[in-house]
């Protein structure tokens, strides 16, 4: 191999490996102590097989825990591509977010292939990828963007297309179908053109065949359509007869063939020589696409096409299905076409609710309906009333209200604001004294990051006051499952050392009486406590104690510093060697590492827990904090102006990536306002996903 492939080769350490000699396969699951670009991996495995004439080669790498990061997905998501059954082009335009143990995948393909990725078990494949890499469970979800991008409905589109045509064998014909089934009435029979192969395809994305939609009263269901044939407006060509077929089920030229479906896409273009017009029409039943083309048109012809569709009609289509020149790809040639219309929504519910949280075309990616139509579909589905709270700005007020009065509904005013807490403090919970009373320093070892999935293997703990440490408090737990490998490699506690300890049952309530009433204080404290409130949860043991977050002190008294770990912390104070990742030994270095912050503090004139959450708070930068989502609701023109004075504010002098609103600024002008706690991106719900 070349010298760094080699360098990557030797970091490796081989955890397992399958092999298969008379396939002339293998595969290689691998430890390496730094992420390798899947890039390289990728190079390196395909000159692996071609070195070794190999029919298969695979490395599977895996990763310590605290190496997973929000910059990582990409590689996650390539990985996908290479392993998914129907992932590959999926990808190609995309936002995520990683929060809380989730991870929120957002893409430019609407409803239909949405729904393919899920048939494909797409979100389990990524986070088995995760697992496999870095022993950490986390949920996938995969949501549409709401994007308007041409670009990308244009690629969205042809991506399915081409799974349409590729997932599965081919089916038998639909005109064979026709021949046997009686209740399906239809337009005089298809007939096939030429002897075309049959392109293998699915007939649709839903689990009921769709060949066996039937016309009943005027009207046919594809999908999740329901689209109205009953009083057909002919405006193109020759009156025909409406009785379509789904688009999912035609995969072969045929003549005298009917589509229905609503417009995406209408473009009209001169051809080469430009005397001539080509015709385009892109339509959606419900489960399919198909383009229905014209070449080669009059001006006046096309300028007749243009005036009879425009995008957003719904259309019946009358043609013949045949083969894109130098393509298999089928398209309708159309000869006439008439305006139909499609079911809208409605709302079924007896009592009637009020949307609080709704995005307009005002929030980029985020919602794809304007404003004034928000209002009139809430009207029209009997709701009292609706709000507007699009991310970070007021744009569409205006359209709202005009169209509130025109329709007579109410609407509450809004947005949904990026919120930072600039009055938070390393103190969690109510507690008054100095930094010279007794205090427990403790520290634990779990089998994981989610205190929802995961177990606690070790208590560390240390009574300590005015700088001495009284009492040492030290046990395994047994967690009742196995330790996974990267945890033993960190923490080197294995399943042997914890197979005679006493469970959690028995620990926590031991643990929690060498507490007492006494103030908690852990590095990265959210995390420790979350471990210690879930146990105490699920035992019915009462656990509100305040705790101290020694991070966020770090963070305040070392500036300079730009890692705040408990190992680079012992450094800088000069407090030598422990034995990291062991909770005994992370507790009572700790506890050094807060008795040298102390006396900074007091250095600083700062005395006391209550001196210090005022200090911290004043010089808390918004602009540097963690920003949560929140709805902010308009009661009274007190409350509008105070909500318009927040949002210049935040432009003018809290931006950072977003405008912010800092929870000072927003106690200042609270009056008038209603404030909500927005999604799974609030600070509550963020707080309930993290277990705190």
């Amino acid at each position: 191999p070349p010298e760094e492939y080699a360098e990557i080769l030797e970091l490796g350490e081989t955890v397992s490996t399958r092999v298969e000699k008379e396939r002339r396969f293998l595969e290689v699951r691998a430890k390496f102590p730094k992420i390798i670009d899947k890039s390289v991996l990728y190079d390196i495995e395909d000159q692996v097989r071609a070195a070794y004439d190999l029919r298969y080669f695979k490395i599977l790498p895996q990763y310590a825990p605290e190496l997973f990061s929000y910059e990582y997905i990409p590689e996650v998501l390539k990985e996908t591509e290479s392993v998914g059954t129907v992932a590959k082009g999926f990808f190609s335009e995309y936002t995520y977010d990683l929060r809380g143990g989730k991870l929120t995948l957002k893409i430019p393909f609407p409803e239909h292939g949405i729904n393919l990725l899920f048939d494909a078990k797409t979100p389990t494949v990524i986070e088995n990828i995760i697992l496999s890499e870095f022993g950490i469970t986390v949920k996938v979800s995969i949501e549409y963007s709401g994007s308007v991008n041409t670009e990308s409905s244009e690629s969205a589109r042809r991506r399915l297309e081409e799974i349409d045509r590729q997932l599965a064998a081919a089916e038998k014909s639909y005109e064979e179908h026709l021949k046997s089934n009686n209740n399906y009435q239809r337009t005089p029979e298809p007939r096939e053109e030429d002897d075309t192969p049959v392109l293998p395809r699915i007939s649709s994305v839903y689990d009921y065949d769709l060949r066996e939609s039937v016309i009943e009263g005027g009207k046919i269901k594809i999908g999740r359509y329901n689209f109205d044939i009953s009083a057909p407006q002919f405006v193109l060509g020759e009156e025909f007869d409406v009785r379509p077929v789904p688009i999912a089920t035609i995969n072969k030229p045929v003549k005298n063939i009917v589509f229905v479906g609503e417009v995406f896409s209408f473009v009209s273009e001169p051809n080469r020589s430009g005397d001539k017009f080509n015709v385009s029409i892109g339509i959606f039943d419900g489960n399919s696409s198909i383009y229905a083309k014209r070449y080669s048109l009059t001006p006046d012809e096309a300028k007749e096409a243009k005036g009879a569709v425009a995008q957003g009609s719904v259309i019946a289509i009358h043609g013949y299905t045949k083969n894109e020149r130098n393509d298999d790809e089928l398209y309708l040639s159309y000869t006439d076409i008439a305006l139909v219309s499609k079911d809208s929504r409605v709302d079924n519910a007896p009592q009637k609710r009020v949307e609080l949280h709704l995005h307009t075309t005002m929030s980029n990616m985020d919602a794809v309906i304007p404003p004034d139509v928000a209002v009139k579909t809430a009207k029209k589905w009997g709701h009292p009333a609706v709000a507007i709270t699009d991310h970070a700005n007021v744009q569409g007020f205006p359209e709202a209200m005009i169209a509130a009065e025109k329709c007579g509904m109410k609407v509450i005013y809004g947005m949904e604001a990026y919120f930072v807490n600039d009055t938070a403090t390393a103190l969690k919970g109510n507690y008054e004294g100095g930094f010279g009373d007794e205090f427990v320093v403790f520290d634990i070892e779990t089998t994981g990051l989610s205190p929802i999935n995961c177990k606690i293997i070790e208590i560390g703990a240390v009574k300590v006051k005015e700088g001495k440490v009284l009492e040492r408090y030290n046990t395994f737990v047994n967690p009742e499952v196995p330790i996974p490998d990267e945890i033993v490699e960190l923490t080197s506690i294995t399943d042997e050392m914890v197979a005679d300890a006493r469970t959690i049952d028995t620990v926590l309530p031991e643990f929690l009486e060498f507490v007492g009433n006494r103030l908690l204080i852990a590095h990265n404290a959210d995390f420790d406590t979350g471990f210690i409130r879930a146990a105490a949860k699920e035992l019915n043991i009462p656990f509100d104690l305040p705790y101290f977050d020694t991070v966020a002190l770090s963070r305040y008294l070392n500036t300079e510093l730009k890692s705040h770990k408990l190992d680079n912390l012992a450094k800088h104070y000069d407090l030598g060697n422990f034995h990291h990742h062991r909770a005994c030994d992370d507790a009572e270095i700790l506890a050094y590492i807060f008795f040298k912050m102390a006396a900074q503090l007091e250095a600083l004139d700062v005395n006391n827990f209550a001196d210090l959450t005022t200090e911290m708070s004043a010089k808390t930068n918004p602009l540097m904090l963690k920003p949560y989502h929140q709805i902010i609701l308009v009661k009274n023109q007190t409350g509008l102006k105070n909500l318009y004075k927040l949002i210049s504010y935040s432009y003018l002098n809290y931006f950072r990536k977003m405008p912010r609103i800092p929870k000072t600024e927003l106690e200042k002008h609270r009056e008038g306002l209603i404030i909500g706690s927005a999604c799974e991106a609030g600070e509550l719900f963020s707080a309930i996903l993290e277990g705190k």
